[in-house]
Parts: structure tokens; C-alpha cells; sequence
């Protein structure tokens, strides 16, 4: 039982970690993907009028748009490749160490299951 119940601790506690990585993960994502869009806008607002009027002499009106845009276009890709990387490798492993852990669970024998569960129910209420 004692072997049960341990391995449903684990099975939590990987779960626990798990979901923490991702929020962690995600807030970063959205983060990066908010300084990604402030510097598409200040890019935009600021920086197009002067470079405008500084590049239309030598390359021309449509010249001088299409190399703002091209820069502006990069920066944003770069920015945005950053933000929406996906998941983390320890969410990965929390998450096969919980499976793991769960499985070995389904083994034990079902009483010594039930017990094992009804004891992490209570320790987990306690606090």
C-alpha cells in the first residue's frame, strides 16, 4: 500500500509541475508576442517618417517604403519565432514521469489502489 500510495504522490506532483511549466511557459510566450507588437508599433510610428525622408532621396519613394517595410516585416518574424516556440522539455518529463508513475499505479492491486488514493485525498486536503 505504502508503494501505491507513493506512487500517486508522485503522479501529483509531476502533474503539479507540469501545469506550472506550462502557465510559466505560456506567459512568457504571450509576453514576448506583447514586446514583439510594441516594437512592430514604435517601429512604425517613430522610425518610418524620418527613414522615410532620409532613404527617399537616394532610392526613391517605392524604394524607400519597401526597405522600411522589409525591416519592419523581419524584426517582426524574428520577435514573433521567439514568442511561439512551444513547450518545454521539463513539461515533457513531468508529464512521462506522471504517466510512468500512474501505470505502476494501475498495477498495484485495486484495494491497495483505492486506499492509496483515499490517503493522498486526505493529505492533500489538509493542506
Amino acid at each position: 500500500m505504502r508503494r501505491a500510495f507513493h506512487l500517486a504522490w508522485i503522479a501529483l506532483a509531476a502533474e503539479g509541475l507540469r501545469w506550472r511549466v506550462l502557465a510559466r511557459a505560456r506567459l512568457r510566450q504571450a509576453a514576448l508576442a506583447f514586446v514583439a507588437l510594441i516594437f512592430l508599433l514604435f517601429a512604425l510610428a517613430l522610425g518610418h517618417a524620418a527613414a522615410f525622408f532620409r532613404l527617399a532621396p537616394s532610392l526613391g519613394v517605392i524604394g524607400a517604403a519597401l526597405t522600411l517595410a522589409s525591416v519592419d516585416l523581419a524584426l517582426a518574424l524574428v520577435l514573433l519565432f521567439f514568442a511561439a516556440r512551444g513547450g518545454t522539455r521539463l513539461a515533457a518529463e513531468a508529464e512521462a514521469l506522471r504517466r510512468a508513475a500512474l501505470a505502476e499505479l494501475r498495477a498495484e492491486s485495486p484495494p491497495m489502489l483505492l486506499a492509496a488514493l483515499r490517503r493522498l485525498w486526505r493529505e492533500t486536503r489538509r493542506r
